[in-house]
Formats: C-alpha cells, structure tokens, sequence
C-alpha cells in the first residue's frame, strides 16, 4: 500500500504507539498483545488478506521507537516480522498473529539443523509463546511453542528476558526459503535501530531532567560546563542515529539499500549504549539503582545490539566497502 494511497503519514502512528506502550505498563505478554492488537499495531505490516494494514516499514518505525522509549515487555519488532513474511506460507498463524491471539518470537542466534534438532538461543520473551521462528542452514521454520522445550537463558535484560530453545525433531508448520529470511532479518535490522533510537531518546531525556533539576552546592548540576558538553555530544550522536536511521529508509533494496540498513543499525550499536552510559554518569550513584531505569534502557540496548550480531555485522560492511573501493 503506498504511502500517498493511504494518506498517511508514518509519523501518525508515533502517539497511538506512545499511549499503547504507557497501557502496557505492569501487563504480561499476553495483555500486552491484546492492547497493543487493539490499537492495530501489531498489524502494521501484515497484509490486508491477513488482516494487517499492508503498510510499509516506514510505518512500523515509529511504533518500534515507541516501544523501546518506553521499555515495553513484549516481542514487538518479531511479532510485526512474523505476521508479515508468514502471511504467504501460513496465512492462518499470521493473521492470529496479527490480531494479538496468538504469540511468536524469533530465536536470533544459532542455526538449526534441517532435521529441526538442536538448540538455538536469543528468543525474547519465548516462554509462553505459540510460534518460535529458528533459523536454518539455508532458511528458517516456524515451529509449536509446544513441542520445544525452553530454558530461560542469562542476560542482561530483566524486562523481556530472553531464552535458550532446544529443538527435538518437531513439525514445522511452515519454512521460509533464504530469501524470504534474508528479507526478514534486514527488516529486522532497521526495527532493532528504531528501538534503540527510542531508548536512546529516553535516557537522555532522564539525563537533562535530572542536571537541570537537581542541584549542588546551591547551582543546578547543568551549570557544570563539563556536563553541558558530555550532554551535548550525546545528543549530536542521538541525531546521527536519527539521520542514518531517515536515509535507509529512503533507500531501495539493491547493494546500496542494504549497505544503508546496515549501517543504520550499526550507528545505533554504536552510539546508543554510549548514550546511555552517559545518562547513568549524569546521575551519578543514583544512575545504578532500580529506581532510575537509565539502565533498564541500557540493558535493552545492549540486548538489541547482541541480537543483531553487532561485530559480525561491521566486519562485513566493512568488507563491503573495501571491496566497493
């Protein structure tokens, strides 16, 4: 569906994801599903045939933004990914999907064997789930929450967890050849970029708050020259996110585009826990304490960056470029 068809605009999704998030707040993953289900949102990208909007994934941007601003506890970024490449293969799960009736996750690291055993790790919020997607040597299968059993794993993020999924030889209910998952793991790059964009934007909204309202030795903490500079860098590194984040979504889907995407999420990697820091180091002690989430966002981030396979992901955009040059 194009945008000027629609007549809409992909900022106009920004408040109703905002006000979604904020109702989130304090519910599990299944009411967290029907509520965001209930605004459309998890729809964004599935097609009208599936009940989706059909809508591109300039649209889904925003909404991924808003969801990690406010450090929402739900597979968001996979629920939208799933109901969109899922909607050919296995147009039933999608829809559900879609709908908030049933829940998926994507288990992003390791690669499953073809005969569907093994174990795969970095499922978010997979305890529960009806679908997890695996990865495969040539692909990736969508598989019962059911028949797998899983573990949650050790990590960093306390909010939406993520898990280790062992696979005993169970039916697929449907697979996605390797370009249909390539196709849905650079989707996937330019959503983790959105997400950490808005965790970004958070933690130093929190920062400036607490330097312009907290004072010391009779003058707010902003006084600090030092602090004025430490700020301002990170709100120049916070606009280059912003602005690789706009250009790949501007891109089309030869070499260039793909460079972009990539490049888009790497800037966020890469600046987003920098940011971050900085906010925890702005509010001193206070910044490590549960009563401040600066490091919540921190977490997520991190979460996000490992999810992407951060390092792998620079070393081959790094090739591509020489090889460009």
């Amino acid at each position: 569906m194009d945008m000027m068809q629609t007549g809409l605009d992909p900022a106009d999704f920004a408040d109703s994801a905002r006000k979604a998030v904020a109702a989130c707040l304090g519910l599990d993953p299944a009411g967290c599903g029907a509520r965001l289900a209930e605004d459309g949102l998890l729809g964004v990208l599935a097609p009208e045939e599936v009940g989706g909007l059909g809508l591109d994934l300039r649209f889904a941007l925003p909404v991924v933004q808003a969801a990690g601003a406010g450090d929402l506890a739900f597979p968001l970024a996979e629920t939208m990914l799933m109901a969109r490449h899922l909607a050919g293969p296995a147009p039933a799960i999608a829809a559900s999907l879609a709908a908030g009736e049933g829940r998926g996750t994507i288990a992003w690291a390791g690669t499953a064997r073809t005969e569907l055993v093994g174990t795969v790790g970095r499922a978010p919020l997979a305890e529960g789930a009806d679908w997890v997607l695996v990865r495969l040597a040539h692909g990736a299968a969508l598989l019962p929450g059911s028949a797998l059993r899983i573990a949650k794993a050790i990590g960093l993020d306390e909010t939406a967890p993520e898990y280790n999924v062992t696979l005993t030889g169970a039916d697929a209910a449907c697979r996605l050849d390797a370009a249909a998952w390539s196709a849905l793991a650079e989707e996937a790059s330019l959503l983790r970029a959105a997400a950490i964009l808005g965790a970004a934007e958070t933690s130093l909204a929190l920062a400036v708050e607490h330097v312009t309202t907290r004072r010391q030795f009779g003058k707010p903490l902003v006084a600090n020259q030092a602090m004025r500079h430490l700020l301002a860098r990170q709100k120049l590194a916070m606009e280059g996110m912003r602005g690789a984040l706009i250009r790949a979504t501007g891109c089309g889907d030869d070499a260039v585009g793909m460079l972009a995407r990539r490049a888009a999420f790497l800037a966020a990697a890469t600046h987003g826990p920098l940011i971050a820091e900085a906010s925890i180091q702005a509010h001193g002690g206070m910044g490590f304490t549960w009563d401040i989430p600066v490091h919540r966002h921190l977490r997520r981030i991190r979460t996000l960056e490992a999810q992407g396979e951060a390092p792998a992901m620079r070393e081959a955009v790094a090739a591509a470029l020489i090889d460009a040059n």
